[in-house]
């Protein structure tokens, strides 16, 4: 963004190309443009910021509507008149009342949000009519936005001005029941550590809000790693480097890089009114070497910081004293706030001061101009200095490097010099990377600037030239929109994934309660009937997931299996009264239902009442896997495995005590055959990281035993291989195999349930009228062929279920009495 506010527009679309027929709308605070009243007419002239700039270059690559607040309200007979002036020009305006806009913008955004990204929590005040306006504002832009949209409209929101607009407008665009609508939020600001964002007090609502859109962009990794830690941590998102994934979908996450376009800086050293201009500082400062600054007078362009450090600088080199100026321009910023009152007045003082320490007659080290200047004036400034001077303690980018970059003579190269706090210093290799706050750092950075030979600075424009050459603003926006339309993709695949309604139930179900076959439900726990515990003894079902059950169970024909990693113990005693089947410690110990043992007596299997023989049923079973030997225990409970091997876990509690100690909020839970290490109550990117290491540990001493390192839900377990809930299904299947089923219905939530699903599939393969149901909890990559969003709707489709079943019964029982 030019400081400025000059307007530059983008001409490389350095990003490639994208589908110009593709329809995207733009939604940002403002619109880009300023509207006049001329007697009864209205007029608009186009806006000077950055965005505008930004964003004129993508204008070229594809039509856009801009959606945006006009700047004020107006009445209803103004707004025909400027609706239909906006329309002509491809932009449509979201009216606020006066009252709601003052609180939204200058109460929320500018008085809550933007000193919390920018790392100065102090100047916050929270108000909650501030916040209640934040929330009207954003929901109007939804409603506005959703008036003009259409199946397969790309839109794309910005900034922190409108971040509960993303889940919003999803929950619109669901409603209306559009197809193929795309959203993504880019942040033209920093996004702040996890560790300061979490003191503001609707950190959830905002994290959710920016959650609905499909890509989430930010300037610099660093930012976009802050709002990840801020997920996993906030919210106990599971993350990766470019992923969030949500309970229902999965939402990328981009580093973006914003530019300029550097051929209007090129092409305006190249008219008159430059060269003429140029003329005149070079004959001003003729002999005198120049450093400039353009910033906003903002607190977070560390304007007195860098006047501070060229006072720094003129006391430890008194040679250049007389031989070097500061020229700065400091456009003026909400001059009506009374923190920004208070900055003007300690600029005001510090040039004061430093002029008349250092200043003559003929000699004044500071040029302070508070002011914007024109585009011809800031063109020959950047390219009369020696020195660009940008000490930002916290920006989002810093386009002003940029804009000092391409506006270099071929004879004359100046030096940046550019604060690690600015976004812009991760990509500009070439510049002088400073600490803003460490003024004696920036004076000899200054020095160090000045003194440079003339070789390397130009091997240093060469690198800088060639990026801000590249990497434009057109660029970036065709970059932003192309990766947009890839996760998508990506997103419109998992969208395919149907969710499990009654409507499919009825279809798939429907006939088979009138046909002799038994229904056959296997249904994982944690994260499927019941929420994840972290505490395995607080893991207990609900009385509404018992009852549900219950209910299930009960119904005639109807065989009940509940899968879980938990220890048989803790099964038995959960669910003593229902007769349903329990698979304990992810499959290496199941037990049949009552109902079951009842079947296999009848049908005269060897594993009547539930004893199964130390035998497997073939030498190789039929999907080629290696052959299931179940072992009788007590209490009706089988086991998959013989004996446990105390040889290997004396040597993984050692290891797994290690890393408890060393990791607050970890335990191990010790099953009959499995060992557990849980860390989901820790520090969530620690627990992470010992989980690892700790997983690299257990395979390097356990590689020659037959046992398997399964990483869970915010867990690290050992037990034996090949031992899964596939594995223990087939062994249920096979005690079951002289059983006639009508249906089989699965639904489970985690890695391990996806075996299950797996086997299923291969099972039925060959019968694909089979009304075999399966379904994930929460949206995502599966080998099931339904979803489910959520606890609740599990236990709500089995109830919808249990309806259908009582009404097709009634109906039948109706027929045969007729």
């Amino acid at each position: 963004m030019s400081e400025n506010g000059s307007n530059s527009n983008g001409n490389n679309n350095g990003g490639g190309t994208i589908d110009s027929s593709s329809h995207l709308i733009v939604v940002s605070n403002r619109l880009p443009v300023t509207l006049a009243q001329n007697e009864n007419e209205w007029s608009f002239k186009l806006s000077a910021g950055g965005l505008v700039s930004a964003l004129s270059g993508l204008k070229r690559e594809m039509s856009f509507t801009w959606v945006g607040w006009p700047g004020k309200d107006f009445g209803q007979e103004d707004r025909l008149k400027i609706n239909s002036l906006l329309k002509e020009n491809s932009c449509s305006a979201v009216y606020l009342d006066d009252e709601t806009a003052e609180l939204y913008y200058n109460g929320f955004a500018n008085s809550i949000l933007w000193p919390l990204f920018h790392y100065h929590p102090g100047e916050m005040v929270f108000e909650e009519a501030a916040w209640e306006a934040y929330q009207r504002a954003n929901k109007a832009f939804a409603d506005s936005l959703i008036d003009i949209i259409n199946d397969g409209d790309l839109v794309w929101i910005h900034d922190y001005h409108l971040m509960l607009m993303p889940l919003m407008l999803r929950k619109l665009v669901d409603e209306r029941g559009l197809k193929g609508v795309k959203i993504g939020w880019f942040l033209h600001t920093p996004f702040p550590s996890s560790e300061l964002y979490r003191i503001l007090p609707v950190r959830r609502e905002i994290l959710e809000g920016v959650l609905g859109a499909d890509l989430l962009g930010f300037h610099t990794y660093d930012y976009a790693r802050h709002f990840l830690s801020s997920c996993t941590r906030i919210l106990g998102l599971q993350t990766t480097p470019d992923v969030v994934e949500t309970e229902t979908r999965m939402v990328h996450v981009g580093t973006f890089p914003i530019g300029i376009d550097p051929t209007k800086f090129a092409e305006a050293l190249q008219t008159e009114d430059v060269k003429s201009r140029l003329g005149e500082f070079e004959r001003k400062f003729s002999g005198t070497k120049v450093i400039v600054g353009v910033d906003r007078l903002d607190y977070i362009k560390g304007v007195p910081q860098k006047l501070l450090a060229f006072e720094q600088f003129l006391s430890q080199y008194p040679e250049y004293v007389g031989k070097v100026v500061l020229v700065q321009v400091a456009v003026p910023s909400r001059g009506d706030v009374e923190e920004y009152q208070h900055l003007i007045s300690n600029v005001n003082e510090l040039v004061g001061r430093i002029n008349g320490r250092f200043g003559t007659v003929e000699y004044t080290p500071i040029h302070f101009l508070h002011k914007s200047v024109t585009f011809t004036e800031l063109v020959s400034l950047y390219a009369v200095s020696d020195v660009c001077l940008i000490t930002s303690t916290r920006d989002g980018m810093n386009l002003v490097s940029y804009e000092y970059v391409a506006s270099q003579r071929s004879n004359h190269h100046g030096v940046l010099v550019l604060s690690e706090f600015a976004g812009a210093a991760q990509s500009l290799n070439g510049s002088i990377i400073i600490n803003s706050w460490n003024i004696e750092e920036v004076a000899d950075a200054i020095y160090q600037a000045l003194s440079m030979p003339v070789e390397q600075r130009e091997a240093n424009f060469k690198t800088l030239s060639r990026y801000v050459g590249k990497y434009t603003a057109a660029y970036w926006g065709v970059s932003f929109i192309n990766e947009l339309r890839r996760v998508s993709q990506v997103a419109d695949e998992l969208a395919q994934l149907p969710r499990l309604t009654p409507a499919i139930l009825a279809n798939k179900l429907g006939a088979e309660t009138t046909m002799d076959g038994k229904r056959l439900f296997l249904l994982d726990y944690d994260g499927t009937l019941s929420a994840t515990r972290s505490i395995p003894e607080f893991a207990r079902p609900s009385p509404l997931a018992l009852s549900t059950l219950r209910r299930l169970s009960e119904q005639r024909g109807t065989l009940v299996y509940v899968f879980s990693g938990r220890m048989r113990a803790h099964m038995d005693r959960w669910f003593r009264d229902l007769d349903v089947g329990l698979v304990a410690e992810h499959g290496l110990f199941y037990k049949h239902p009552q109902a079951a043992r009842a079947l296999i007596a009848a049908a005269g299997s060897p594993e009547a009442n539930g004893t199964p023989s130390d035998a497997s049923d073939s030498a190789e079973s039929s999907d080629g896997t290696a052959a299931v030997v179940t072992h009788a225990l007590d209490n009706g409970w089988s086991s998959l495995v013989q004996h446990k091997d105390p040889q290997w876990r004396e040597t993984v509690l050692p290891l797994f005590q290690h890393y408890t100690e060393r990791t607050p909020g970890s335990f191990i839970e010790e099953k009959e055959i499995d060992i557990t290490w849980h860390y989901r109550n820790t520090d969530p990117e620690f627990g992470q990281w010992q989980a690892n290491e700790l997983k690299m540990n257990l395979e390097r001493v356990l590689t020659h035993l037959p046992l398997a390192i399964v990483n869970g839900s915010k867990t690290v377990e050992v037990r034996p291989s090949r031992i899964d809930k596939a594995y223990a299904l087939r062994s249920i299947m096979k005690d079951l195999k002289n059983i006639k089923f009508a249906c089989v219905m699965a639904i489970g939530n985690g890695r391990s349930d996806e075996h299950l699903f797996a086997y299923l599939n291969t099972r039925y393969a060959k019968s694909p009228a089979f009304p075999l149901i399966t379904s994930t909890v929460g949206r995502k990559s599966t080998d099931a062929k339904y979803y489910l969003p959520n606890v609740d709707s599990v236990l709500a489709i089995i109830s919808k279920l249990l309806e259908l079943r009582n009404s097709n019964s009634n109906s039948a029982s109706t027929q045969l009495e007729a």
